[in-house]
């Protein structure tokens, strides 16, 4: 069922998403060519945490606003981390790179630990942890106030 909760924090969380690609960017600038197709992948997953997780939970759960806002925003930071690993694995296939179909397999962890030690940097760690904690604080007050 819709709820405002869960509209607020689908669009807060692909929003919030959008905008930690774009310190990811200001942090690397190399991979501004890969800026739209990245922010286009982390704004669908930030949709779909915050309608299905975040706005979800945020009624139900009795943890603090806060905590729900950082898990919601750790699950996408790791769906979007499993969604480009997969990509690097469905080119490495066109590609003909693998001899099997364990390595192909194996690219998507390997991949994902790359990206994310590449995203172990301050900024890009505080814009998710404050982005997301200001999302679980909003889906909490529009939850309390239109429910």
């Amino acid at each position: 069922m819709p709820t405002a909760a869960k509209l607020v924090s689908a669009i807060y969380m692909a929003i919030a998403s959008v905008v930690v690609i774009m310190v990811v960017v200001s942090v690397y600038p190399d991979i501004e060519r890969e800026q739209n197709r990245m922010a286009i992948t982390a704004g669908i997953v930030g949709l779909l945490v915050g309608w299905r997780g975040l706005g979800k939970r945020i009624k139900f759960e009795e943890r603090t606003a806060v905590s729900l806002g950082i898990r919601s925003g750790g699950s996408a930071y790791l769906w979007v981390l499993f969604l480009f690993g997969l990509n690097e694995m469905i080119q490495g296939i066109l590609r003909n790179r693998y001899f099997e179909p364990i390595d192909a397999v194996l690219t998507i962890p390997a991949e994902m630990m790359e990206i994310g030690q590449l995203s172990l940097r301050l900024p890009i760690v505080a814009a998710i942890l404050v982005l997301s904690a200001v999302g679980g604080i909003i889906a909490k007050r529009t939850g309390n106030r239109w429910s």
